[in-house]
């Protein structure tokens, strides 16, 4: 007895082999967008780890993009009966799919992170100023170009329907299917003996892509008695301590003229200061100070860049140099190692000089000689001192006062107040307080990463331990840290170090 299979039986096998040639084609348009992250990371700089980039980046784009085909279109193909529905359906699925990759390639590409439910309030602060500025004709565009990818889909959906017969007698699903798979493979099998071995040059990809979770020694070695995991440490701290000591400062060349008629006053105190001290200047909700001796005060807010980084670099601060080639008067002062006379030479300078850059660390007494109201007239003032309840504030008459600060933050806004309009980011990671980009902020103290995203504090030490401090109360809170902000504030480091 011969038997046949049903009408609808037939019609099921055609829609999920259309469907399996459908992702096919997205899985090499995920590919072909996903290069965007190649270039958004530093290029791998050795054979193995340049072949393990290339096996995760087909390996691990395929996965993702094949299991949105199963999870989403493959039951689409056994339900629905309108062989044209389901073409536009899968359509739109893998439209709105693929146009998620790009705008998480583009998010990556300027912070470093990925789209996740964690990293939405993140991003929503990264974003608004950009997204409040777009105009209905942006928008316009932005929608328009969605529709024009929506109906390519539309068409290769169509295309490969009409040719569904001729593109099943190639017989190369198989090939392709083994080659996606070994690359998937392989790039975990290598992920595993570099994370046994500490090899950095493949580690330091690991948060390349999206949705990327390789397998670890830690996680399988480990557990079957193959990997030690207290040699292991030891050797981690080894190559922590070897890293390399040198840095290039500035990373890039700044070219800009200075207004050599402009008058800035920047003094740093520890005394608690009131209003009567402070005057008619205004006060952020929080300054980050990670240094404690006045010496390395000063240079932290001459270079305006993590202070780790000043003591790799025997450059002078640019915010120096280039006042001094265009005779700017400036003058630099620390109570500590300062003479009497020292002190009443600056001290009279504040009063009597009508321009240039007088900076300076200051005592109780050299504070309360100050008429600040007097002083504020006549020059744009920055003065970081504490509160009452040991929380330093940025006090100032020219800056915005809803945005929190840090020591890095100065050297870019005298340079600013100086018309010096070259990018900041060439010579320091802090940012012009006058017209902020961005209300996080992030330093280093010792070899521990401090990053602040209001009210927050953390502190993530170099074995991976953290402290999040409440600044409101200055309480620490036992919360989960932030690993996009960690994440974002790493590569901005990263960058400008690099």
């Amino acid at each position: 007895m011969i038997y046949s299979e049903s009408p609808r039986r037939q019609q099921i096998t055609r829609q999920v082999a259309w469907g399996h040639w459908f992702a096919l084609a997205n899985i090499l348009m995920a590919i072909v967008i996903s290069s965007v992250y190649l270039f958004a990371t530093p290029m791998a700089d050795t054979p193995l780890s340049f072949i393990y980039m290339l096996l995760t980046w087909f390996g691990h784009t395929s996965f993702v993009t094949f299991l949105v085909f199963v999870v989403l279109i493959l039951p689409l193909c056994y339900q629905v009966t309108n062989m044209r529905a389901l073409r536009g359906a899968c359509a739109v699925i893998s439209a709105v799919g693929l146009a998620l990759l790009a705008f998480d390639a583009l998010i990556y590409n300027n912070t470093g992170f990925h789209i996740s439910f964690s990293s939405a309030a993140l991003l929503r602060s990264e974003t608004q100023v950009q997204v409040s500025a777009f105009s209905w004709l942006q928008w316009f565009y932005l929608s328009l170009l969605f529709i024009i990818w929506l109906m390519f889909q539309l068409v290769v959906a169509n295309a490969i329907y009409q040719r569904l017969d001729r593109l099943q007698r190639l017989r190369i699903g198989p090939y392709i299917t083994s080659v996606l798979v070994v690359c998937f493979v392989s790039s975990h099998a290598i992920h595993v003996w570099a994370d046994a071995k500490l090899y950095t040059p493949v580690l330091k990809q690991d948060n390349m892509f999206p949705l990327s979770y390789p397998a670890t020694a830690k996680t399988l070695m480990a557990r079957y008695g193959l990997l030690d995991l207290e040699d292991r440490q030891q050797r981690e701290d080894l190559q922590l301590q070897g890293v390399s000591s040198r840095f290039v400062y500035p990373p890039q060349n700044v070219y800009c003229s200075v207004n050599a008629q402009q008058k800035v006053v920047v003094l740093y105190t520890d005394v608690a200061v009131t209003a009567d001290t402070t005057g008619t200047l205004l006060s952020n909700d929080f300054h980050l100070s990670t240094q404690s001796e006045p010496s390395n005060i000063l240079k932290h807010l001459q270079y305006g860049i993590p202070y780790n980084l000043i003591m790799r670099t025997s450059s002078p601060a640019v915010m120096l140099d280039l006042l001094n080639a265009f005779s700017v008067p400036n003058t630099v002062f620390n109570y500590a190692d300062s003479s009497d006379e020292q002190a009443n030479t600056f001290m009279t300078s504040l009063a009597t000089a009508s321009a240039g850059l007088y900076m300076g660390i200051v005592n109780a007494q050299q504070l309360a000689q100050l008429n600040v109201n007097t002083l504020s007239a006549g020059a744009k003032v920055l003065l970081i001192a504490p509160d009452d309840s040991g929380m330093h504030k940025l006090y100032s008459n020219f800056t915005d006062t809803s945005q929190a600060s840090t020591n890095e933050d100065i050297a870019p806004t005298v340079m600013r107040e100086f018309e010096c309009l070259a990018d900041v980011y060439r010579f320091s990671t802090g940012q012009a307080l006058q017209a902020p980009s961005r209300k996080w902020l992030v330093s280093t103290k010792q070899d521990n990463i401090l990053f602040y995203s209001a009210p927050y504090l953390t502190q993530v030490t170099r074995d991976g331990s953290y402290k999040v401090t409440d600044m409101r109360d200055q309480s620490e809170v036992l919360i989960d840290i932030d690993t996009n902000m960690l994440s974002r504030s790493i590569k901005h480091l990263e960058n400008f170090s690099r």
